[in-house]
C-alpha cells in the first residue's frame, strides 16, 4: 500500500480476526519474554502503596471540600500517571528488544528510559491537568458540558494513543510529543481503535473464562464449607482479574510498539510477520529508528 493511502474500512468481524491476530502474536512474544510481565506489575505495585500512603490525605481532602479534593486528585492522577508511563516506557524498550533480537531486561530497559524522565514528567503533568478537568466536568450538573466532555476524553485518547513510543523513540518537545502521536495515529493507523477493540474483546473473554474457572472450584467447596468457599472464591476471582489485567496492559504495550516499529522503519517484527498491517492504514515516512537506540530526531 502507498503510504497516505486511505486504509480500508474494516467491519465487525474483520477488527475481531484482526484484535485476535495481534493478541495472539503479542502473547507469543509475551511467552517467549515472561519478563515483559513485569512492568504493568510494578506499576500496578507501585500506585497501590502510593493508594495507601495517600489515602489519608485524599479522605481529609474530600471531608473538607473547597477544592481542595482536586487538589488531591492531581497529586494522585500525576503520580499514578508517572509510575504507569515509566513503567510502560520501559515495557516498549523491552519488547523493541525483542523485536530486534535482543534480550530484554527489566533493570536494562527501565535504565534505558531513565534519560527520559523530563518528558515523562511533562506528559504526567498535562495528563493530571486534563483528568482533574474532565472529573470537574462529569462532577457538574450540565448535561452539555458532560457530553462535550466525553467527546474531549475520546478526542484526547486517539491524541495519545502514542504517546509512550514517541516518548521513547524520539526527542522531542512538550508540544511535538502531541503532534507526533496524533500524527502517527491519523496518518498510519486509523483503524487502531477499532482493532484494539478487537485485542480488549478477546482478553475480556479470556478473563470471563479465568472468573468462570475460579467460580467452578470454589462454588463446591462454598456447599459444603461457606466460610473457605467463599474466602476460595474471592482469591481466586482476585487472581484472575489480575491476571487478566496484567495481560491486558502487557499485550497492548507489545501490539502498540509493534505498531510503531512497522511505522517508523517500515518493516513487521519478525513476531508479526503473519500480521496483515496493510488493513490499518500506509505508513508515514521513517521518522525515528527504533532499531537503533541511540537514535532520536532532533527538533
Amino acid at each position: 500500500m502507498v503510504p497516505g493511502t486511505p486504509a480500508r474500512r474494516i467491519g465487525f468481524f474483520d477488527r475481531i480476526k484482526t484484535g485476535w491476530t495481534l493478541t495472539k502474536d503479542s502473547a507469543n512474544v509475551i511467552r517467549d519474554n515472561p519478563e515483559l510481565v513485569l512492568f504493568p506489575l510494578l506499576a500496578g505495585l507501585a500506585s497501590a502503596a502510593f493508594l495507601i500512603v495517600f489515602f489519608v490525605p485524599m479522605l481529609i481532602a474530600n471531608l473538607v471540600g473547597s477544592g481542595l479534593e482536586y487538589v488531591a486528585l492531581f497529586v494522585w492522577y500525576f503520580a499514578t500517571t508517572f509510575l504507569s508511563t515509566y513503567a510502560a516506557a520501559g515495557l516498549v524498550h523491552a519488547t523493541n528488544e525483542a523485536f530486534h533480537g535482543r534480550d530484554p531486561s527489566v533493570r536494562e530497559s527501565l535504565a534505558a528510559v531513565s534519560d527520559r524522565v523530563g518528558p515523562i514528567v511533562a506528559w504526567s503533568l498535562i495528563s493530571a491537568t486534563v483528568s482533574v478537568v474532565l472529573k470537574a466536568i462529569e462532577d457538574a450538573d450540565n448535561p452539555i458540558a458532560r457530553l462535550l466532555g466525553a467527546l474531549f476524553a475520546v478526542g484526547w485518547a486517539i491524541m495519545t494513543f502514542f504517546i509512550v513510543p514517541v516518548i521513547v523513540f524520539e526527542d522531542v518537545s512538550v508540544t511535538s510529543m502531541f503532534s507526533r502521536s496524533t500524527d502517527t495515529f491519523r496518518n498510519t493507523w486509523g483503524e487502531t481503535l477499532g482493532a484494539g477493540f478487537g485485542i480488549t474483546l478477546v482478553v475480556g473473554l479470556f478473563g470471563i473464562v479465568l472468573a468462570v474457572a475460579a467460580l467452578a472450584v470454589s462454588l463446591p467447596l462454598a456447599a459444603f464449607f461457606p466460610a473457605a468457599g467463599g474466602i476460595l472464591a474471592v482469591v481466586l476471582l482476585a487472581v484472575a482479574l489480575a491476571t487478566t489485567y496484567l495481560l491486558s496492559q502487557t499485550i497492548w504495550g507489545v501490539a502498540k510498539t509493534a505498531l510503531y516499529v512497522y511505522a517508523a522503519e517500515g518493516r513487521a517484527p519478525s513476531q508479526f510477520e503473519n500480521f496483515e498491517f496493510e488493513t490499518l492504514g500506509g505508513r508515514t515516512e521513517k521518522r525515528a529508528s527504533p532499531g537503533n537506540a541511540g537514535t532520536r530526531d532532533t527538533l
